[in-house]
C-alpha cells in the first residue's frame, strides 16, 4: 500500500513539473525586463531608456506575466496531462481547457445575471487600445479579467481542480457507451463534455462562494493588523498560506490600499494605505519620521528576509537533499533568480506545496515570524520584496529606511531554510526535484548522476527499446510509462511478466530501479527522449 501511495504522490508530483518548468524559465526573462525598467538603473545608464531598449524590457517582462496571469490554467492543463495514462493525455489536456473555460464562463454568467458583477474602470489609450482594471473593489469580491472575460478568480487552486477533475473524467468516461441516438458523443468526445457540464455547475455556484471567503478575508484583516506583534505574525503566515488559492492577493491588497493599513500625513498630505504611505515616503526628500507602525504589514519588510535569503537557502536545502543534483540545479538556480531579482515565489512553491504540505505550512511560519521580529525591532522599512528594492530603497535610503534589521533577518532565515528543507525532505523523502522513490540503489543514484552528462550509448535504439518491450512482458502488459530528464518510468498491468534480472542488463541503459512492483525506471540519461520517442512509435502511441 505504500509502495502505491508513493507511485501516486510521484505520479502527482511530476504532474506540477511542466509547469514549473515554464514558469521558471519565463520568469527568468521577466527578471531581466525588471532589472532593465529599473530607473535607478535607466539614471546611472540613460541608454537603458532609449525606446527599443524599454521596448525589449517590457517584452522580456511580458513573457513572464503570460504565465504567471494565467497560471491557473496553465497548471490545469499541466495536472490533466501528468495525471492521465498513456494514449489518453492529449484527451486530458483539451478536457482540462474544456473545463477551465466553462469554469470562468459559467461564473461571469452568472455575475452578471444576479447582479454581482463590479464595475472595473475603463480607459482608452493615446493608440485607441482600450483597458479593463481590476479595481480594489474587484480584488474585494474576487473579480478579475481572464481571457478578456470579467469572472471569479479562483487562483492556482482553480486550475488544479480542473487539471484532476479532467484527469478523472478522462479515465472514468473514455470508454462508455451511450444509446444510440447518442452514439456520436460517446468514446473520445465524451470526457471533454462530462468536464465542461462539472464545471458548468461549478461555475455557477462559485460567485456566491468564492465572495464569502473574500468578506471573511477583510474583516480578518482588519482584526490582525490591530493585534500588535501577534498580528504581524499572522498577517505574514495568512499571506503565504493563501497562495495556492490566489487569495494572497485579496489579503495584502487591503493592507496595501485601504485603511486596514493606515493612514499617515507625509509632507502635508494624507495617505491611506501600506502602499500610499511608503512610497510617498520614499519621494517627500524632507521626510524623516517613524513608519514601523505601518510598515510592520507592509508585505515588502517582512517578505524581503524570505524572498532574497530565506528562499535561495531553502533551494541549497532542496538541492543538498538531492540525489541526482545537476537535475535539482537546474530548476533551483532559475526559482532562487525568481525570487531574489523579482519577487516571484511560486516557481519555489510549486515545487513541494502540494507534495508536502506540512512543510508549506512551515513555509508561511517562518514567513510570519519574519514579519513579528522585524515588528518588535522596530523596523521600519520603504522597499519592495526582491534584491534590488532592498539596495535602491532600503540601503540607499538612509534614516528613512531601516533595511540592517531586515537583512540580519534575511541571513538568519537563509540558514533556518536551508537546514529545515533539507531535513524535512530527507526525513518524510519528499519527492522534490532530484530525488526518486525508495528502492535505487547507490548504483542506480551514481549512474543517475553520470546520466546527466551526455554519454556515449551506441546500441540500436529500435532494438534496445524492443528488448525493453519483450522483458517487460509484451507491449500488452505495459499500462503507461513516460520521461523525466534521464529515466524512462514505466507502469506494467502485470508484475509477474517482468523480468527484472534481464532489464539490469540492457544495453545503454545506465542502471534500473523498481520503486513498486508496477512502476519500473530504466536511466538512459540526456537521451532518454530518444529512447521515448522509440518507444513511442514500437507501441504505436
Amino acid at each position: 500500500m505504500g509502495k502505491k501511495v508513493q507511485s501516486y504522490f510521484s505520479r502527482l508530483g511530476r504532474s506540477f513539473l511542466m509547469a514549473v518548468a515554464v514558469m521558471s524559465f519565463f520568469v527568468l526573462l521577466l527578471t531581466l525586463g525588471a532589472v532593465l525598467k529599473n530607473p535607478h538603473f535607466i539614471e546611472a545608464a540613460p541608454f537603458l531608456g532609449t525606446t527599443w531598449i524599454q521596448f525589449l524590457a517590457n517584452a522580456l517582462s511580458e513573457s513572464g506575466l503570460v504565465v504567471i496571469r494565467f497560471m491557473p490554467i496553465v497548471f490545469a492543463v499541466s495536472i490533466a496531462i501528468g495525471m492521465s495514462e498513456k494514449g489518453h493525455r492529449e484527451l486530458a489536456a483539451f478536457s482540462a481547457v474544456v473545463g477551465y473555460l466553462f469554469m470562468i464562463t459559467f461564473s461571469s454568467l452568472t455575475m452578471n445575471t444576479f447582479g454581482l458583477a463590479l464595475k472595473p474602470l475603463v480607459a482608452v489609450g493615446d493608440t485607441n487600445m482600450v483597458s479593463l482594471t481590476q479595481t480594489l473593489e474587484m480584488r474585494k469580491a474576487m473579480q478579475t479579467f481572464v481571457l478578456g472575460i470579467q469572472t471569479i478568480d479562483t487562483g492556482v487552486l482553480g486550475g488544479v481542480i480542473v487539471g484532476t477533475v479532467s484527469a478523472w473524467a478522462t479515465k472514468k468516461y473514455r470508454n462508455k457507451s451511450l444509446p444510440m441516438i447518442f452514439s456520436f458523443y460517446q468514446g473520445k468526445h465524451f470526457p471533454p463534455i462530462v468536464t465542461g457540464l462539472i464545471f458548468m455547475v461549478v461555475g455557477m455556484m462559485i460567485p456566491f462562494i468564492w465572495p464569502v471567503i473574500g468578506g471573511g478575508i477583510y474583516n480578518g484583516a482588519k482584526m490582525v493588523t490591530g493585534a500588535g506583534v501577534a498580528g504581524s505574525f499572522l498577517f505574514g503566515f495568512i499571506e503565504r498560506i493563501l497562495i495556492p488559492t490566489g487569495l494572497h492577493h485579496v489579503w495584502y491588497s487591503l493592507a496595501h490600499f485601504t485603511p486596514v493599513g493606515g493612514t499617515k500625513e507625509i509632507c502635508g498630505e494624507v495617505f491611506t494605505g501600506t502602499k500610499a504611505i511608503t512610497t510617498s515616503a520614499l519621494g517627500c526628500g524632507n521626510f524623516s519620521g517613524d513608519l514601523s507602525e505601518i510598515t510592520r504589514v507592509w508585505l515588502g519588510q517582512g517578505a524581503t528576509p524570505i524572498k532574497v535569503f530565506g528562499v535561495p537557502g531553502a533551494l541549497i536545502g532542496i538541492y543538498l537533499a538531492a540525489k541526482n543534483k545537476p537535475r535539482a540545479k537546474v530548476i533551483a538556480i532559475s526559482a532562487a533568480s525568481a525570487s531574489v531579482f523579482a519577487g516571484v515565489t511560486e516557481p519555489f512553491e510549486f515545487l513541494f506545496m502540494f507534495l508536502a504540505p506540512g512543510l508549506f505550512v512551515i513555509h508561511a511560519a517562518l514567513t510570519g515570524v519574519s514579519f513579528a521580529v522585524l515588528d518588535i525591532l522596530n523596523a521600519s522599512y520603504l522597499g519592495g520584496n526582491n534584491i534590488i528594492e532592498l539596495v535602491f530603497n532600503g540601503v540607499l535610503q538612509g534614516h528613512k529606511s531601516t533595511w540592517i534589521p531586515v537583512t540580519l533577518v534575511g541571513i538568519a532565515m537563509f540558514f533556518i531554510y536551508m537546514f529545515v528543507f533539507k531535513w524535512y525532505i530527507k526525513k518524510f523523502n519528499i519527492l522534490t526535484p532530484g530525488r526518486e522513490p525508495e528502492g535505487d540503489s547507490e548504483e542506480t543514484l551514481e549512474a543517475e548522476v553520470a546520466a546527466s552528462k551526455l554519454m556515449n550509448q551506441k546500441s540500436d535504439k529500435s532494438e534496445v527499446i524492443g528488448l525493453v518491450i519483450e522483458l517487460l512482458g509484451g507491449k500488452e502488459n505495459i499500462k503507461d510509462y513516460t520521461n523525466c530528464i534521464s529515466r524512462l518510468r514505466i507502469y506494467v498491468y502485470n508484475p509477474d511478466l517482468v523480468n527484472g534480472e534481464g532489464l539490469k542488463r540492457v544495453p545503454d541503459s545506465l542502471g534500473m530501479s523498481r520503486p513498486s512492483q508496477e512502476e519500473i525506471h530504466l536511466v538512459f540519461g540526456m537521451k532518454v527522449s530518444e529512447y521515448r520517442q522509440v518507444m513511442d512509435q514500437q507501441i504505436g502511441e
